[in-house]
């Protein structure tokens, strides 16, 4: 079969689907798909997820996400619901569909297809480096792209988890920390910082806190989580010692939250998008610091050398011109034909 052909049986869509064969779409609606999976709950990767709950007979993702997406207001018909354990296999008419672990927020999968006709294709979805599988002995792999531009590394990505956890201390050390995320990250966090020993009670949202409750009953320990405007709140925050959780877009309204007893908190933004040093302060009390639960340029290279599929698309559709950048780098630096769909050329076919 040639490169060119593969596309026919992997690409991106213009509307942001991943479709892997005739019969599996993945973070995005496609017409026509019978399955639709879901790799993790971020906003980008639930792309038109109402109307493939009405249209597709399959919603797909691990345990904890599709329970995570039913905390968040998606509501899966029993009947449509194929909760996928890391690993399991399940035929999809002729062809077999899986997933893998992927190290990005919780119940984040990479998807493995193997086609009838014994083509092999993959996406990643979101990972970073170490935690991922690697998706190997593929005809083709999608790939996600997002930091693919050679200038875009973190160097310190693999000990940022004790650097940010010894920011929270810090900051606690004078009063209330609160930390600025994207929903997912923020439970990622949450997770991240009892890893560390942190045990601050977490003041979150209704909506984190029902994603909480979905941690739990999976296995994982929490710890101390109230929810704003109950009771149980109101003396964490007379304590002053907390953590609270914010989405990202409240940051521009962090100088609004009053202090409790005095103590004024402490902000910290997390970003992927700082690359001159691990954390940064913006003044006394607020202070960047450089999180991401995607992989920086150095870990997309490392994973495509491991993978190394016959044809690599990256996705333009949420990377854009990172991904057409690294399509073009794997292309000439790694020797393998490459695409950045939708809307590119293949590179050395």
């Amino acid at each position: 079969m040639s490169l060119r052909s593969l596309l026919d049986l992997a690409a991106v869509t213009e509307t942001g689907a991943i479709v892997l064969g005739s019969r599996v779409a993945v973070d995005g609606h496609a017409p026509g798909y019978g399955v639709r999976v879901v790799t993790h709950i971020h906003q980008d990767h639930i792309l038109g997820l109402r109307r493939s709950i009405r249209e597709a007979s399959l919603i797909a993702a691990t345990p904890l996400t599709l329970d995570l997406l039913e905390a968040a207001g998606y509501r899966i018909p029993p009947s449509k619901r194929l909760s996928l354990p890391y690993r399991v296999q399940v035929s999809v008419e002729g062809d077999v569909l899986s997933l893998r672990r992927a190290n990005h927020v919780p119940g984040a999968a990479e998807v493995l297809v193997e086609l009838e006709n014994g083509v092999r294709v993959g996406y990643t979805g979101d990972f970073k480096l170490p935690g991922t599988e690697v998706l190997s002995d593929l005809d083709v792999l999608v790939i996600d792209a997002t930091y693919g531009l050679e200038d875009w590394v973190r160097p310190w990505q693999e000990e940022i988890d004790l650097l940010l956890a010894d920011v929270v201390r810090e900051g606690l050390s004078h009063g209330p920390v609160y930390l600025y995320g994207y929903y997912g990250k923020i439970e990622e966090i949450m997770l991240l910082l009892r890893n560390q020993g942190v045990d601050a009670p977490f003041l979150v949202n209704q909506r984190v806190g029902r994603s909480v409750e979905v941690l739990e009953r999976h296995g994982y320990r929490v710890g101390d989580v109230v929810v704003e405007g109950t009771r149980e709140a109101v003396e964490v925050k007379r304590s002053g010692w907390y953590i609270g959780f914010r989405h990202y877009s409240s940051w521009r309204r962090r100088r609004s939250l009053p202090g409790e007893n005095g103590a004024r908190p402490v902000h910290v933004l997390l970003t992927g998008w700082e690359f001159r040093e691990p954390f940064r302060r913006l003044g006394p009390r607020e202070l960047v610091v450089s999180f991401s639960d995607h992989a920086d340029f150095r870990q997309l290279v490392s994973y495509v050398e491991e993978a190394r599929p016959r044809l690599l698309v990256a996705d333009s559709y949420r990377g854009g011109r990172a991904a057409a950048y690294f399509a073009s780098y794997v292309s000439k630096r790694l020797g393998i034909p490459a695409v950045a769909l939708p809307g590119g050329g293949v590179d050395g076919v």
